[in-house]
């Protein structure tokens, strides 16, 4: 977990309990899919490769990827493959 994250965290108005899980972020990006996460904030590095394919899922449960620092939908087949910082809801 990056400084970043857990500030992000941190940060989060809500009566409910937050819960850090660790696990891998396609796995994470799946709970949010199911309903069973609210949000993952992923102000790390993952690669194109880690993501797409949670990425359709959470996008077919009506959930979206948004990249942080610009909000707007993280996008593929960039140049670099390194994803930018994003967030699942």
């Amino acid at each position: 977990m990056s400084n970043e994250t857990q500030a992000f965290i941190d940060a989060i108005d809500t009566d409910k309990e937050k819960e850090l899980i660790s696990i891998g972020s396609s796995l994470k990006i799946c709970l949010v899919a199911e309903g069973k996460v609210d949000i993952y904030p992923r102000l790390g590095s993952t690669m194109e490769w880690d993501t797409a394919a949670a990425h359709s899922i959470v996008c077919e449960s009506g959930g979206e990827i948004i990249q942080f620092e610009r909000n707007t939908p993280l996008t593929y087949n960039k140049k670099k493959l390194l994803n930018p910082w994003f967030i699942v809801i």
